[in-house]
Formats: structure tokens, sequence, C-alpha cells
């Protein structure tokens, strides 16, 4: 019996929901407002990435960029170390002073 109720109330909120929404995307003044706020939001969203890059603060963007890099050159260092052979893979050692 606790299941049938829960449905019934669950299916009489969907269909609320859908009746809302069907008004809402029905009536020309709602979708307007809509517009006009997704075209500030997109304003503000430009707005303030280049506020940030002004500050010159590091983006997910550049942090992903530089992780790729350092990727390659690290691929490219490891590729060296193998064509130059077991010479190149030890670890330099400092020139004494005298």
């Amino acid at each position: 019996m606790a299941d049938s109720l829960i449905d019934q109330m669950k299916s009489r909120g969907e269909a609320f929901f859908t009746e809302v929404s069907n008004n809402l995307m029905a009536n020309p003044a709602f979708l307007d407002v809509l517009k006009k706020g997704l075209l500030a939001k997109e304003l503000l969203d430009k707005q303030v990435a280049d506020g940030l890059k002004k500050l010159n603060v590091v983006t997910k963007k550049d942090l992903r960029s530089l992780e790729h890099r350092i990727a390659n050159l690290e691929s490219e260092l490891s590729e060296l170390k193998e064509k130059m052979g077991p010479a190149a893979r030890r670890t330099p050692t400092r020139a004494r002073k005298s």
C-alpha cells in the first residue's frame, strides 16, 4: 500500500512539473527572459575570464597544456636515454674542486 501511495504522489508530481514546464516554454515572455539571462551569463563568464587573464591567474586549460608538454618532454627524454645507452642512465657526478 505504501508503495502505491508513493507511486501516486510521484506520478502527480511529475504530471504537475510537466504541465508547469510546458506552460513556461509556451510563454514568449519567459523565453525572452531566459534568453537574456543566458546572454548575460555568457557576458559575465567572458568578463571574469578576461579579468583572470589580466591578473595572470593560471586556468585549468593552462595547467592541462603544461601537463601535456611535461609528459611529452619526459617521453622525449626517455627516448634519448634509450638511444644513448647505459651511460646516459647514470646520474651525473659533480666535478671535484681542487
